[in-house]
């Protein structure tokens, strides 16, 4: 079994980018004046904080799509509990669930007689580190939207299914948006680069996850 090179990735250019993009507002917002902030968990940036995050538990349950590199495009579900030990950087433990199964497992058995490319489950265990590089807000005509943290976020873990092989590793990028004291809107984007199987043959894949969901932030008031 021959493992071929990991190809270029389109996702990693683009996180890239965005990262780049972070880093340069967080610094021009530092370097323009501020009116003082007051409170622990105040923090400048590109809006005074008004959601402090430091010490709080969020527990986020999510759902999307999840476009896996040899066998398609599956439904994703996803649970996530990070603890946030201040203000920027947090520890995640995620878990997922999808169903691998191939548009081409049909023709190949009408065509050999054979079942190929079954469909299957598959169980996905990851821990991460998260890194909320700047803290924000929209205006839309004199009116701001809640507050929003964009974050980075990369970790590892197993993808436990029939044809993954070894660690998983994912890369990923996202936007949460509070809409309460305790309630919170998440966008998220992942890379999961893992070894698969398929045919008797391994080849390294980047199988790209899109999920939005609702997370609930622990103690309600803090």
């Amino acid at each position: 079994m021959r493992t071929k090179p990991i190809a270029p990735l389109s996702l990693w250019p683009l996180l890239a980018g965005v990262l780049v993009s972070a880093l340069a507002i967080r610094h021009a917002g530092a370097a323009c004046p501020e009116p003082p902030e007051s409170g622990d968990a105040a923090r400048k940036g590109l809006a005074n904080r008004d959601f402090p995050k430091e010490l709080r538990h969020e527990i986020d349950l999510m759902g999307g799509a999840y476009a896996s590199d040899l066998m398609g495009l599956a439904p994703l579900g996803q649970v996530a509990y990070s603890f946030h030990f201040n203000e920027d950087f947090a520890l995640e433990a995620d878990f997922a669930y999808t169903r691998f199964s191939s548009v081409l497992a049909g023709p190949m058995q009408g065509f050999t007689g054979y079942t190929f490319l079954e469909s299957h489950n598959a169980f996905i265990y990851l821990g991460n580190l998260v890194w909320h590089p700047f803290h924000g807000k929209f205006m839309f005509f004199q009116s701001a939207i809640p507050h929003f943290d964009m974050f980075f976020l990369a970790g590892i873990g197993v993808t436990d299914s029939r044809t993954s092989k070894g660690l998983t590793y994912n890369v990923g990028a996202g936007l949460k948006v509070y809409v309460t004291p305790w309630m919170s809107l998440r966008f998220e984007i992942r890379d999961h680069i893992f070894v698969q199987e398929i045919l008797a043959s391994e080849s390294i894949t980047n199988n790209l996850a899109l999920t939005l969901g609702v997370g609930f932030w622990f103690p309600f008031a803090p």
